[in-house]
């Protein structure tokens, strides 16, 4: 049955909550500007930008019986972390709790509460699972499954300066000692703890939706790219 989420690794039914109604599956909108122009049909569209999308919101009807886990659920559904719905499986959201809960009585005598949980989503949906892609050799092929352009973590085991080339970016990185991390989700380039945006120059890569190319020149032992495969519903 299809009763159940699960919220940071942990399924609804765990606490005895089970699920009255599952959320439909919902695109995020773009992010746009609707002007209207005097002497103009309709609205001016601006789009902030290639790929930009707001949040969206996910709410979702439960009920419970056990009023004594009522302390335990409500510390649980807090914060922000990964949901995931049967609606749609094999991958998550990252989102954020967002609603006060309130248990409501269902019927007089009943010990039954109903309540609705509100998630904010990001605008993506994400594959879980996936395996992390070392490549060994310049000039490979990376394929990205989704239908938009995912934000990998890429980290390129090497020394001195080195040229990397992902898709239609060129990244320069100068005086490598060992490693350099390139996180595009977070736009840092680090070893460990230690900060490297000073030794790279370039924009941080994206993996297009199809085919990516990647090469690089300079001494390099290997590449890992954590991928992130997402996609926009």
């Amino acid at each position: 049955m299809k009763d159940y989420f699960e919220w940071n690794g942990l399924r609804s039914t765990v606490f005895g909550v089970h699920v009255t109604d599952q959320p439909g599956i919902i695109r995020a909108p773009e992010r746009a500007t609707f002007t209207n122009v005097p002497g103009r049909s309709g609205t001016l569209t601006t789009l902030e930008g290639a790929e930009v999308y707001d949040d969206f919101i996910l709410p979702i009807d439960c009920t419970v019986r056990d009023l004594s886990r009522l302390n335990e659920i409500s510390t649980w559904l807090c914060g922000a972390g990964r949901l995931v719905t049967p609606e749609q499986p094999g991958g998550y959201y990252n989102a954020r709790v967002v609603n006060q809960i309130e248990f409501a009585k269902v019927l007089r005598g009943r010990t039954n509460r109903t309540f609705t949980v509100t998630f904010r989503c990001h605008p993506f949906w994400y594959l879980s699972g996936v395996a992390d892609i070392v490549l060994t050799e310049s000039t490979s092929i990376i394929t990205n499954p989704g239908n938009i352009a995912s934000e990998p973590v890429i980290t390129v085991t090497g020394s001195g300066d080195i040229t990397l080339m992902i898709g239609q970016s060129i990244i320069e990185l100068e005086g490598v000692d060992g490693s350099i991390t390139l996180d595009t989700p977070l736009m840092e380039a680090y070893n460990g703890t230690t900060p490297l945006n000073e030794i790279m120059t370039g924009e941080f890569p994206v993996l297009s939706p199809g085919t990516n190319a990647v090469s690089w020149s300079g001494s390099v032992s290997k590449v890992k790219v954590q991928p992130n495969w997402r996609r926009l519903l």
